[in-house]
C-alpha cells in the first residue's frame, strides 16, 4: 500500500488524515489485483480508520462513506482470511451507517437520487455480507436479514443497478428455500428473476448477441423446474421449458452454453412428460438432446476437445435411457436400436479408465435386454450379458478398496444382474453353461456383497432360483439340495450378521423354501418334505399373521400339486377349503389377492368338474370369473380378468361346439373392454382375441359380418403394432388367413393378393427381424405431408402450428411462409364443410395477423384481413362456440393493424358480445380487455363501454375461481389498472356518476364478493322465509368454499383450502373446481329467483350511483383516482352531483415515488428509534412527503371543501385509489424543521379513510341495537413490546374490571382471542403486526404461538363489533410491493368485513412507546360523557385529537401521522 509509512505513525489527529487514509483504502479497493489485503499494512491501516472514526460527531457527512469503505476492507480481509471477526465488525458498521441520513452539506452528494443509489448500495453490500456470514456459520438469521436488505435494496434501486440486485436477491431466496422448502420463498424468486428478465430484453449493440437474454431466461427455466420439483405444479413446467426454448433461441449456435441449454431443455420436457404422459414432450426432449450433440459434433464451440469428448458421452448416454423410456411407453422397437447406439457412443467418447464407466455399460446392457424382450432375439440377451460382464471387468479392475462397502454393493448389484440375465437365457436356449455360470456369478455377488447388506437374503433366494433351475434341467439332486440349503441361510441370516429384522423378507423367504421341498417332495416323495413345506406356510403365517390368507392360498396350491402327483381328490376338496377360509380372511380393501384367491378357486373347481362332471361346479368356476370382471372393471387388472373369462367360454365353446351362447358372450365382453381400455398393450392383445373369436365363430356361422369383424379387428392390430414387433408376423399370419376366407367367400381378387402380400411378409419379418434404421422423425413427417391423400390435412395443419411456433420465437420469414402454404394446401384437401376446414382457417388466421404484425408489409396486412374474413364467413350456419368468437377477434386485429379502427372496434364488441354467450369468463374478460386498451389508445367512443363490459366480466371470472388465493392471483395478474382506466375514461367523457360506479365497481372485489356473500336477508325473509333461507345457506356454503381451511362446514363436501395459490394438497383441485361450479350456479338461480320479487328487482346487482351517494350522508367523501392517463379527485355530496377537482398530470409517477421514499424513511426512522441515533432530516422525510401531498392533492381538494363551505373542523373521508392509499393525505401539509404545522390539512378537518363507499355505507347499516355500553378486549404482547404493560396499565385505569378483559403474552392465543370479539363490541390490539407480500391472507397480528391471521378474521362473524383499536405496525395499509393495492388487504379492512365499525390503524411501523399515550388521549375522549354514552361515531375525533396532542408535544411526524382512522 502507498500509505505503508503513514499507517505505522501516531494516532490520527484530524480528519483531514481520516480523509486521506480512507481515500486510499478506496483506491485499492478498485485494485484489488496489486493488493494483498492479508499484510499487515492493512492491519494497521483499519485500526487508525477505526480510531479515526471518533473524530466524526453522530451526524458528520463523512460518518456514513468511512463506514461504508471500513466494512468494504473487512469484508475483503474477511474473504482472504476467514476471520469471523471481520465480517462480524463489517456487518456492524454497515447496519450503524444506514442509520445515519446521508446528507450533501460537504458536495459530495448532488441529489436524493445519488442518496437512494447510495443507501441501495449499501443495503446490498449489506446483504452480501450477511450472506458471506451464512456461508461461513450457517446461521439462518443472515439469510433472512439478507433477504430482508435485498428487498429492499431492490425497491432504492436505479434502473442500471436494478438487475445486479435482482440476482443476488433471486440467488438467497433460493438458497433459503432449498434449505426451508417454503414456497412463498420460491415463487417470490421466480417474480422478481422474471423481472430480470424482462429487463434484459434489450436490443444488443451492434456486433453483439443476445447471450446475456439468453442466460436469464435459461436462470427462469431453472428457477421454474425447481418449484416444479418441488409442488408438481405443471404449469411451471411448461413455462420452464417456454423459457428454455426462448433462450436457445437467442443464443448463438456457436456459444459454449448451446449444449448446456439443450440439455436442461430436454431434462425439463422429460419431466413434463413423466407428468403428463404426452408423447410430444418426450420427443421434444429426445430432438433436444440429439441438437446437443450435433452441436459437440460439429466442432464449432470453443471448447478442448476432452471437454467436448466428456459431454458428448453425458449427452449420448442421456438420448439412450429417452429413448429407451419412449420404447417402454410406446413400444416402438426403433427407440430401443437407437437407444443401444446411443449407449455405445457414449462409451467411444468414454475413457478406457473413467470411473463411470461400469455405469455407462450396466446401461447399455439394460438396454439390449429390454430390447430383447421386445423383439425375442437372442443376440440382444447376447450383448446384455457381454456387457455386463464387461462392466464387472472394470469394476473388477479398479482395485475397489477393502473397506468400500459401496463399491462392493455396487460389484454385487451388477453380478447378481449378469445372474438373472444368464438364467434367462438358459430359458431360452437350454444351455447349460449358463445355468452354471449364473449359479457362479450369484456366488459371487454374495461373496462380493458386505455383511450386514439388506439384499443378502435377495441374493441368496436368486441363487437358490439359479440352482432349482439346474435341477430340473439335470435332475442332480445335490442342486435342489443346494437350492433349499441357501433358501434355508436366507431365513437364517434375516435376525443376525448386523442385518435388521425383515418381516417381508423372512416371509418370501419362507415361502421360497416351502415351494422347494414341495418340488423335493414330488421328486423324492418324502412326506417329511410336505410337512415342512406345508409348516413354511404355517410359520409364515406366525412371521406376518396379517397375511394368514396368503399362506392358506399357498396351502391350497401344495395341495392342489399334490394331487396331480397322488389323484387324491380330497386334496382337491382341502384346497378348495383352504381357498374358501382365506377368501374370508382375506381384507376386502387387498382386491389383488382377493382377485387371486377366486382365480385359485376357479382353477380348482374346473379341475373338479373334471371327474365330479358336476355342473354347478363348472358354473360356479364360470360365476366367479363373471364376477372377477365385475369386481375389477375400473382397474388395471380388468383386461386381463376378461381375457380369462373369454378363454373359459372359449373352452366350453370347444367342448360344445354346436353352442355360440358361450362365444358370444366373451365377444360382448371383449367389445365393452375395448370401449375402455384406450390404446395400450392390453388393448391390442384384447382386439386380437375379438377378432380369433369373431375368426372362429365365422368357421362356425358362416356370417360375413363375423368374418367382417375378424378382417377389421386384425387390420387395427396391425396399424397398433410396430412393425418389429415380435407378433406382428403372427397378427400378419391371421390377416391372411381370414383374407384367404373372405376370397373364397366372394372371389375377389384383391382380398388374395391381399392374403399373398400379408403372407410374404410375415415370412420376411419372420427370417429378418432386423428394422432398417429410421430417418430424422422430422424429415419422415416432411416427406409425409408433402403427398396429396385426401386425410393428411391433419398432418399438414399439426406441421404448419409447429412451425408458426418457431415464427413466433424466432421470426424467420420463411417459417411464416412455409406455414401459410402448408395451411392454405390442407384446406384444399379437407372436404367442404368438414370440421377440420375451421380449424386450417382459424390457424391460417393466426400465422396472417403473425406475419403482417412482423413485416409490416401492406399486402400482407390485405392478405391477413382476408384470411380473417373467410374465417368469419366459414362460420355461417354453423353453430357459434369460442372458436367462433376467436374469429371475429382476429377479424378485428385485422382491422386494427389495416387502421380501421372503426370497423376494428365494432367486430371488437362483437367478439366480446358472442363470447359471453358461448365462452369462458377468462376469454371474455381478455377480449374486452383488448377492446377497451386499444379503444382508449385509439381515442374511439366506445372506450368506455369496453372498460365497463370488463368490469363486468372481471366479476364473472372471479365467480368461476373457487378459493379466494386464486381470486386474489387472477387479480395481480389481470387488474392492476382497470378500475382506474375505466374511471379516468369516465371523467374525459364528463360522466362523473359512471367514474364513481367504476372505481366502486373494480376495487376491492374480493371483500365485494364476501360482503355480498353476508348480504342483509331481514327483508327478503319477510317476503319469502324459505327462499332466505336458502340464499343464506348457499352463502354460507360459498363464503367457506371460497376462505375456510376447515375439513367441513354445513354439509358440503371437505375441501382443502391452501394459503398459497394453485397449491396441489389435499382435494384434488378438479373437485374445488365442481363444487364452485354447483354452489355457483345454484347462487346465481336464487339471486334470478329473488330479482322476480317486487321490490327486489335490483337485488345484488351493480351499486347505482344514488346509492353510492349515500356514503356522503353524514360529510364528503373524497375520492382519488390517480391514472397513467390523468388523475383526478371526485368530491361526493349527499344531494348534489360529484365536484371534479383537476389534479396534476404525472400524479401517477409522483405517487410512486413518494411510495419508495415512505418505504425509506420508515426504515431509517425505524432504525434511528433503535439505536438512537439523533438524524437530520433529508428532503425525502416524512416532512417532505407531506409537502408534496399537500401541494399536488390536499390543498386543491381543501379549496375546493371550503369553495363549497364545508365548515372547519368537520369530517370528511378520503377515499384513494391504488398507492396513494398507503400515503398519509390525513397530515398533509407544510411544517417547520421543528415538526410544527404552518398550513396543512389537520387543522382543516377531521379525517378518516374508507375503503369503498359500499364498505362505508354497510358499516353505518349494521349499527347495533340495545346495547347496555361497550366493554373492551385488550390483545398484547408485553413478552416482545415492554410498553404494552404501561399501556395497559392506562386502560386499568379508565375501564373496570367488568367492562376490560386483557389477553397478554401466552394468554393471547388465537383461538381464545377470537372466541373473546364475540361479546366484545370493543377491542385493542397492541402487538406486532405483520405483513406476508406473497400470501396476503397470511398477514395478521403476531400473537402467542399462532398469529391470528387475515383469513382468521375474515371467517369470524362478530354481530356486535363496534370499534377496533389496532396498536400494530402497518395494520391499516398492504404490503408496499403489492401488485393490487386497489385490493386493501389490509388488517384494518378485515376487521371491517367481520363488523367492526370504526378502526385505528397504523400507515407504517409505530413506536412502541407511543402507544400508552395514544392509547390513554384516545379512549378519554371516547368516554368523557361517560361509558353508556361512549358512541364509535366519536373515534374519527378521538384519534384526531390524540394526534394532535402528541403533535403539539413535539412528538416527530413519522410517529403521529401513522395513525389513521377507518370506517364511520
Amino acid at each position: 500500500m502507498t500509505h505503508a509509512g503513514d499507517v505505522h505513525s501516531d494516532t490520527l489527529h484530524s480528519i483531514l488524515g481520516l480523509v486521506s487514509l480512507l481515500q486510499d483504502l478506496t483506491s485499492f479497493l478498485g485494485t484489488t489485483q496489486e493488493w494483498d489485503v492479508r499484510d499487515d499494512s492493512t492491519t494497521a491501516a483499519l485500526i487508525k480508520c477505526r480510531e479515526g472514526l471518533t473524530l466524526l460527531r453522530p451526524d458528520h457527512p463523512l460518518l456514513p462513506g468511512a463506514l461504508f469503505i471500513i466494512a468494504r476492507v473487512l469484508i475483503s480481509r474477511f474473504k482472504a482470511l476467514d476471520h469471523t471477526a471481520d465480517i462480524d465488525d463489517a456487518i456492524t458498521y454497515l447496519d450503524e451507517s444506514l442509520t445515519i441520513p446521508p446528507s450533501w452539506k460537504d458536495g459530495s452528494i448532488r441529489d436524493e437520487e445519488q442518496i437512494i443509489t447510495i443507501i441501495a448500495g449499501s443495503l446490498s453490500l449489506l446483504g452480501d455480507a450477511l450472506v458471506l456470514r451464512f456461508k461461513h456459520s450457517n446461521g439462518f438469521e443472515d439469510v433472512d436479514a439478507a433477504i430482508e436488505n435485498y428487498r429492499v435494496a431492490l425497491m432504492l434501486s436505479s434502473p442500471d443497478d436494478r438487475q445486479s440486485y435482482l440476482e443476488e436477491l433471486v440467488k438467497i431466496l433460493r438458497l433459503r428455500f432449498q434449505e426451508h422448502g417454503r414456497k412463498e420463498d420460491i415463487d417470490e424468486a421466480i417474480r422478481w428473476y422474471r423481472e430480470a428478465v424482462s429487463l434484459s430484453q434489450t436490443e444488443p449493440d451492434e456486433g453483439d448477441t443476445h447471450e446475456s437474454q439468453a442466460q436469464y431466461l435459461n436462470g427462469l427455466g431453472d428457477l421454474l423446474a425447481l418449484r416444479y420439483r418441488n409442488f408438481s405444479q405443471i404449469a411451471d413446467l411448461e413455462e420452464a421449458n417456454e423459457s428454455y426454448e426462448t433462450a436457445i433461441a437467442l443464443l448463438p449456435d456457436i456459444s459454449e452454453r448451446r449444449p448446456h441449454y439443450l440439455r436442461d431443455l430436454a431434462l425439463s420436457l422429460y419431466r413434463t412428460f413423466k407428468a403428463k404422459g404426452q408423447i410430444e414432450d418426450l420427443n421434444g426432449a429426445i430432438d433436444r438432446v440429439r441438437e446437443a450433440i450435433e452441436c459437440l459434433s460439429n466442432g464449432n464451440l470453443p471448447l478442448d476437445e476432452d471437454d467436448t469428448h466428456e459431454y458428448l458421452a453425458q449427452h449420448s448416454k442421456r438420448l439412450g435411457y429417452f429413448l429407451a423410456l419412449r420404447h417402454k411407453k410406446f413400444g416402438l422397437i426403433a427407440d430401443l436400436e437407437e437407444a443401444a447406439e446411443s449407449y455405445r457412443t457414449a462409451l467411444t467418447f468414454l475413457p478406457h479408465n473413467s470411473g463411470g464407466r461400469s455405469e455407462y455399460l450396466r446401461d447399455l446392457a439394460v438396454c439390449l435386454f429390454d430390447t430383447f424382450e421386445a423383439k425375442g432375439q437372442i443376440e440382444d440377451l447376447n450383448g446384455a450379458i457381454d456387457h455386463l460382464r464387461e462392466a464387472i471387468t472394470c469394476q473388477l479392475g479398479g482395485n475397489v478398496p477393502p473397506d468400500d462397502d459401496e463399491a462392493y454393493g455396487y460389484l454385487a448389484k451388477n453380478l447378481d444382474q449378469l445372474g438373472d440375465l444368464l438364467v434367462l437365457r438358459y430359458r431360452k436356449i437350454r444351455q447349460f453353461i449358463d445355468l452354471e455360470e449364473a449359479t457362479n456369478s450369484y456366488g459371487k455377488a454374495l461373496v462380493s456383497l458386505p455383511d450386514n447388506s439388506q439384499s443378502r437374503p435377495l441374493y441368496l433366494r436368486d441363487l437358490a432360483v439359479s440352482l432349482r433351475e439346474t435341477f430340473e434341467a439335470k435332475g442332480r439332486v445335490e442342486d435342489l439340495n443346494g437350492a433349499i440349503d441357501c433358501a434355508r441361510e436366507a431365513i437364517a441370516c434375516l435376525p443376525g450378521r448386523n442385518i435388521p429384522p425383515d418381516e417381508d423378507e423372512t416371509y418370501r423367504s419362507l415361502r421360497l423354501l416351502g415351494s422347494l421341498l414341495a418340488k423335493r417332495f414330488q421328486w423324492a416323495r418324502e412326506m417329511s418334505d410336505l410337512d415342512e413345506a406345508i409348516q413354511c406356510q404355517y410359520s409364515a403365517m406366525e412371521v406376518d399373521p396379517t397375511k394368514r390368507y396368503s399362506a392358506l392360498d399357498s396351502l391350497s396350491t401344495y395341495l392342489h400339486f399334490r394331487y396331480d402327483v397322488t389323484g387324491d381328490r380330497s386334496d382337491v376338496e382341502r384346497a378348495l377349503d383352504f381357498s374358501r377360509e382365506a377368501l374370508d380372511l382375506c381384507p376386502v380393501e387387498d382386491s389383488s389377492v382377493r382377485f387371486q384367491i377366486k382365480s385359485h378357486m376357479a382353477d380348482y373347481l374346473d379341475t373338479q368338474f373334471v371327474w365330479s362332471k358336476r355342473a354347478e361346479d363348472s358354473k360356479e368356476a364360470l360365476n366367479i370369473r363373471r364376477e372377477l370382471v365385475a369386481l375389477s372393471e375400473g382397474t388395471a387388472d380388468y383386461p386381463q380378468h376378461v381375457g380369462s373369462l373369454v378363454h373359459s367360454l372359449d373352452s366350453q365353446y370347444y367342448r360344445d361346439p354346436g353352442q355360440l351362447n358361450s362365444l358370444d358372450e366373451g365377444m360382448k365382453q371383449l367389445r365393452e373392454v375395448l370401449r375402455t381400455v384406450g390404446h395400450s398393450p392390453d388393448h391390442t392383445d384384447l382386439l386380437h382375441q375379438l377378432g380369433v373369436s369373431s375368426y372362429n365363430r365365422y368357421q362356425r356361422s358362416d356370417a360375413p359380418e363375423d368374418l367382417e369383424e375378424a378382417i377389421t379387428c386384425f387390420r387395427e392390430v396391425l396399424a397398433l403394432t410396430p412393425r418389429g414387433h415380435i407378433q406382428y408376423a403372427d397378427y400378419l399370419s391371421n390377416l391372411a388367413t381370414s383374407l384367404q376366407c373372405r376370397y373364397k367367400l366372394f372371389w375377389r381378387t384383391e382380398d388374395l393378393d391381399g392374403a399373398i402380400k400379408a403372407i410374404r411378409e410375415a415370412v420376411a419379418i419372420s427370417s429378418l427381424r432386423q428394422l432398417d434404421d429410421l430417418e430424422e422423425a422430422i424429415t419422415v413427417f416432411r416427406e409425409a405431408v408433402s403427398l396429396s391423400s385426401p386425410d393428411s390435412w391433419g398432418t399438414l395443419r399439426n406441421l404448419a402450428v409447429c412451425i408458426d411456433l418457431r415464427y413466433g420465437r424466432l421470426r424467420q420469414p420463411d417459417d411464416a411462409e412455409e406455414a401459410i402454404a402448408l395451411l392454405r394446401k390442407s384446406l384444399t384437401l379437407i372436404p367442404s364443410g368438414h370440421p377440420a376446414k375451421l380449424r386450417s382457417l382459424g390457424a391460417l388466421a393466426t400465422v396472417a395477423l403473425s406475419r403482417c404484425e412482423f413485416s409490416g408489409r401492406i399486402e400482407d396486412q390485405y392478405d391477413a384481413l382476408e384470411v380473417c374474413r373467410e374465417n368469419v364467413a366459414a362460420y355461417d350456419g354453423v353453430p357459434s362456440d369460442s372458436l367462433h368468437c376467436m374469429a371475429i377477434r382476429y377479424l378485428a386485429q385485422a382491422y386494427w393493424i389495416k387502421g380501421d379502427h372503426e370497423e376494428a372496434f365494432t367486430q371488437f364488441e362483437e367478439a366480446v358480445n358472442l363470447c359471453c354467450a358461448t365462452g369462458t369468463p377468462v376469454m371474455c374478460f381478455k377480449f374486452a380487455m383488448e377492446w377497451a386498451l386499444k379503444a382508449r389508445t385509439a381515442g374511439h367512443s366506445s372506450s368506455l363501454r369496453g372498460h365497463m363490459k370488463a368490469l363486468e366480466l372481471l366479476d364473472r371470472c372471479l365467480t368461476s375461481t373457487p378459493t379466494i388465493d386464486l381470486q386474489h392471483q387472477f387479480l395481480t395478474e389481470n387488474n392492476s389498472f382497470l378500475a382506474t382506466h375505466a374511471a379516468s375514461c369516465a371523467i374525459e367523457k364528463s360522466d362523473l356518476e359512471i367514474a364513481v360506479q367504476a372505481l366502486e365497481q373494480g376495487r376491492a372485489l374480493l371483500w365485494s364478493r364476501m360482503r355480498d356473500y353476508r348480504h342483509s336477508i331481514e327483508a327478503l325473509h319477510e317476503v319469502n322465509p324459505s327462499l332466505a333461507d336458502d340464499f343464506k345457506r348457499v352463502c354460507q356454503q360459498l363464503e367457506h368454499l371460497t376462505v375456510s381451511s376447515d375439513a367441513n362446514l354445513l354439509g358440503i363436501s371437505p375441501i382443502f383450502i391452501s394459503s398459497t395459490p394453485h397449491a396441489a394438497v389435499g382435494l384434488d383441485f378438479d373437485v374445488k373446481m365442481t363444487n364452485n361450479r354447483e354452489l355457483s350456479e345454484h347462487y346465481e338461480r336464487i339471486i334470478s329467483e329473488i330479482r322476480q320479487l317486487d321490490g327486489f328487482s335490483s337485488f345484488l346487482q351493480a351499486t347505482p350511483f344514488p346509492t353510492l351517494q349515500t356514503a356522503a350522508s353524514e360529510g364528503p367523501v373524497i375520492l382519488i383516482n390517480v391514472d397513467e392517463h390523468r388523475s383526478d379527485g371526485m368530491i361526493l355530496r349527499a344531494t348534489e352531483p360529484p365536484l371534479l377537482v383537476r389534479l396534476p398530470g404525472n400524479l401517477s409517477s409522483t405517487v410512486n415515488k413518494l411510495s419508495t421514499q415512505l418505504v425509506v424513511a420508515d426504515r431509517m426512522n425505524r432504525d434511528g428509534d433503535r439505536y438512537g441515533v439523533d438524524r437530520r432530516s433529508v428532503r425525502f422525510d416524512v416532512k417532505h412527503i407531506l409537502q408534496v401531498l399537500w401541494k399536488e392533492v390536499c390543498q386543491p381538494i381543501a379549496l375546493a371543501l371550503q369553495k363549497m363551505g364545508h365548515t372547519n373542523g368537520s369530517r370528511v373521508w378520503w377515499c384513494p385509489s391504488g398507492r396513494l392509499a398507503a400515503l398519509p393525505l390525513h397530515a398533509s401539509g407544510i411544517y417547520n424543521d421543528k415538526g410544527v404545522l404552518i398550513e396543512g390539512f389537520p387543522d382543516l378537518y377531521v379525517s378518516s379513510y374508507t375503503p369503498t363507499l359500499s364498505s362505508l355505507i354497510a358499516s353505518r347499516e349494521t349499527a347495533v341495537k340495545d346495547r347496555s355500553g361497550p366493554r373492551l378486549l385488550a390483545v398484547g404482547q408485553s413478552n416482545s413490546l415492554p410498553k404494552v404493560e404501561e399501556e395497559f396499565c392506562k386502560l386499568k385505569n379508565l375501564f373496570s374490571d367488568d367492562v376490560l378483559k386483557i389477553r397478554d403474552g401466552e394468554g393471547a392465543k388465537a383461538d381464545a382471542v377470537l372466541d373473546d370479539l364475540q361479546d366484545h363490541p370493543w377491542a385493542h390490539f397492541a402487538c406486532h403486526g405483520m405483513l406476508d407480500a406473497n400470501s396476503p391472507f397470511k398477514s395478521g397480528f403476531i400473537l402467542h404461538k399462532k398469529n391470528l391471521s387475515l383469513r382468521d378474521i375474515m371467517q369470524a362473524k362478530l354481530p356486535n363489533a363496534e370499534l377496533a383499536f389496532l396498536a400494530a405496525c402497518h395494520s391499516a395499509a398492504s404490503e408496499s410491493t403489492s401488485k393490487t393495492p386497489d385490493e386493501v388487504l389490509t388488517l384494518a379492512a378485515a376487521m371491517q368485513f367481520c363488523g367492526f365499525r370504526s378502526i385505528v390503524g397504523t400507515l407504517w411501523t409505530m413506536s412502541d412507546s407511543d402507544g400508552p399515550v395514544l392509547a390513554e388521549k384516545f379512549y378519554k375522549h371516547m368516554l368523557r360523557n361517560g361509558l353508556d354514552d361512549a358512541d364509535v361515531r366519536d373515534s374519527a375525533e378521538a384519534v384526531h385529537f390524540a394526534t394532535k396532542s402528541m403533535r403539539e408535544a413535539g412528538v416527530p411526524l413519522h410517529r403521529w401521522t401513522t395513525f389513521v382512522h377507518v370506517g364511520i
